[in-house]
């Protein structure tokens, strides 16, 4: 594990734990020209192997991982670790959870049926080779029927009131989190997603919603594609302060925090 995680995202991670409150960190890859991906949402391989395996290794040190439901559809991930020991029992993988509104999450996707093949011979499984069942989480006046074929094809689906946009707003994720028993989870886009995280502010407390910033910016352009912000939504951007920067391959990886 790279020692700048253990330093500044692990103890972090365990002091929330510790304190009972959720810790949230935003981590996505980007091009030079801040693009996430191509024209329409079309994956573009950005990370270099390094930089990969500091992702994988960071899914670990995380109860769990969200993604949109646009990412969910376009990359069809499984969201497991990889790239790690898979025989070491102290790798967790986290928790897989997609912020879908409408479910329109096919019950075929990976993350899915991974569940449904493996996810019931977990008790023979050891660390990184444990399969998670995958939460979906929606509006609360989503399909009936939708939900009804999406759990029977192995996933857990969890209502939420949406906000005045439609989308499941980032408030209600530290008490989805509480009440299901998880402490920490990392968010990996996509850029719709990314920017309601960024544009969050504080919760109820004053904390910061978000506790960690972790960006890996590749030596590419895209030029025509997705950026981490939506046009029209950097308005409002909060400030960032720096913590670390870390050379891997040939990416460089930022540690921010909100200011």
């Amino acid at each position: 594990m790279p020692d700048f995680l253990t330093e500044l995202v692990a103890a972090r991670t365990l002091a929330a734990r510790e304190s009972g409150r959720p810790h949230v960190t935003l981590t996505w890859a980007q091009s030079l020209d801040a693009k996430l991906a191509g024209p329409g949402g079309a994956r573009v391989i950005l990370s270099g192997k390094e930089s990969m395996l500091m992702t994988h290794w960071l899914r670990t040190m995380h109860d769990a991982i969200l993604i949109g439901v646009s990412t969910a559809v376009l990359d069809d991930p499984r969201l497991k670790i990889q790239l790690v020991p898979q025989d070491d029992p102290t790798l967790l993988p986290p928790q897989p959870i997609v912020f879908d509104p409408s479910l329109r999450l096919s019950p075929t996707a990976r993350m899915i049926s991974e569940w449904a093949k493996h996810g019931t011979n977990n008790e023979h499984a050891v660390g990184p080779r444990i399969v998670r069942q995958p939460w979906i989480v929606c509006g609360e006046h989503a399909s009936a029927e939708q939900e009804r074929v999406l759990v029977h094809a192995g996933a857990r689906v969890i209502r939420v009131v949406l906000d005045d946009d439609g989308l499941v707003p980032p408030t209600a994720l530290p008490g989805i989190m509480s009440e299901l028993g998880l402490s920490s989870i990392m968010i990996e886009g996509g850029s719709r997603v990314l920017s309601t995280f960024l544009h969050a502010g504080d919760r109820p407390d004053g904390t910061k919603l978000v506790d960690s910033v972790i960006v890996t910016v590749a030596p590419a352009f895209i030029g025509e594609g997705v950026g981490v912000v939506p046009v029209g939504e950097d308005v409002g951007l909060p400030a960032l302060k720096h913590l670390h920067t870390e050379q891997m391959g040939k990416d460089a990886v930022m540690v921010c925090e909100l200011a």
